[in-house]
This record gives structure tokens, C-alpha cells and sequence, in this order.
């Protein structure tokens, strides 16, 4: 499927006034001709479609993971400077589901240990954060001290939904650190 980037947004407008997009991924979720014209669109500047854009790409990577495979190292090293936190959002959302051995760096991973200690970071941003550190742990269990400090740091003040996933998250450590 080969269509030019005004015909993908043109689709992307339509089908988001329409609240079609969860389809639009299944239609997309097959073609890396799409994906690599999105790919291109979400570093737009213009805000609005080059969220629509990441937001498609994060909801293609829900039907077929493997096709945004090929787009994690950059996703790892963009989500660095990116400042759109809805697109930085949908990044960490696809890669908190990816293991990132390989791809992430120390610098990556320190990032991710700086925004989960802000407290003017989105939530979704730093849920997507702990799942990160916690799937790195597996491979560098030397962070697992450092994750649980900064986990029982968010404790008396964070939101709901990340004091139970921290909670939830440090019982999965503590049992690491037997």
C-alpha cells in the first residue's frame, strides 16, 4: 500500500473525527510503507498530526508489534529529546513492551530513573518508566537498590495508579533480592 504523506493524513483526519482509528491500525498494521511514512510524520511540527501520528503507530504496534521492531533504537533515542509528552508517552508505551537489552544504553535508562523521580512528569510517562527499569533489571540486577529507592520515594506522594505500581512492582524486587 503506497500512499503519499498528505493521503495518509488526510485518512488520519477522516478517520479521527469519524473515531476510527483502532481501525485504520488494523487496515495499516501490515504495511511498512505506512509505518515508515508515520514514522516520518510523528517529528512533524505540527503538533496535532504528528500526535495522531505516534498515537497510530502505538495502536499498530498493538496488532503487530514486529512491524515497529525495525524503529525502537531511534524511538530510544528520540523519546530522549522529544518534548511532546503525549508523543514521548506512546514511545515509552511501545518500548516499556519490548525487551531492551540490546538497545537501550545507560543514558536511556538514566533518563527513565530521572523522569520516574519528577513530579511534574506525566503518570502514564513514568508507568511506562517503571516497567522499563523493571524489565532491565533482569539483566543488570546491580539497579534493583537504586529502583526500589526511587519506587518507595513515590509512595507518599504519588498518584494512585503509580503508588500501585510501585507497590506492585517492589514486591516482584524484594522477592529478586532473596
Amino acid at each position: 500500500m503506497n500512499l503519499t504523506q498528505s493521503e495518509v493524513e488526510a485518512l488520519i483526519s477522516e478517520q479521527w473525527l469519524s473515531g476510527k482509528m483502532k481501525s485504520l491500525a488494523n487496515d495499516w498494521s501490515q504495511s511498512a510503507d505506512i509505518i515508515s511514512v508515520l514514522w516520518k510524520m510523528n517529528r512533524l511540527n505540527e503538533h496535532k498530526m504528528a500526535w495522531r501520528s505516534a498515537y497510530l503507530i502505538d495502536l499498530i504496534h498493538d496488532v503487530n508489534p514486529s512491524i515497529i521492531e525495525p524503529y525502537l533504537k531511534e524511538m530510544i533515542a528520540l523519546v530522549a529529546k522529544e518534548s511532546n509528552q503525549s508523543i514521548k508517552r506512546h514511545y515509552l508505551r511501545i518500548l516499556s513492551q519490548h525487551d531492551l537489552n540490546e538497545l537501550a544504553d545507560g543514558q536511556f535508562i538514566d533518563l527513565c530513573f530521572k523522569w520516574l523521580g519528577n513530579e511534574n512528569t506525566p503518570i502514564a510517562v513514568k508507568a511506562h518508566c517503571m516497567t522499563i527499569i523493571h524489565n532491565i533489571t533482569h539483566y543488570y540486577p546491580d539497579l534493583i537498590s537504586e529502583f526500589i529507592l526511587v519506587l518507595e520515594g513515590l509512595l507518599p506522594y504519588g498518584s494512585k495508579g503509580e503508588v500501585n505500581r510501585a507497590k506492585k512492582i517492589l514486591i516482584e524486587l524484594e522477592k529478586k533480592k532473596v
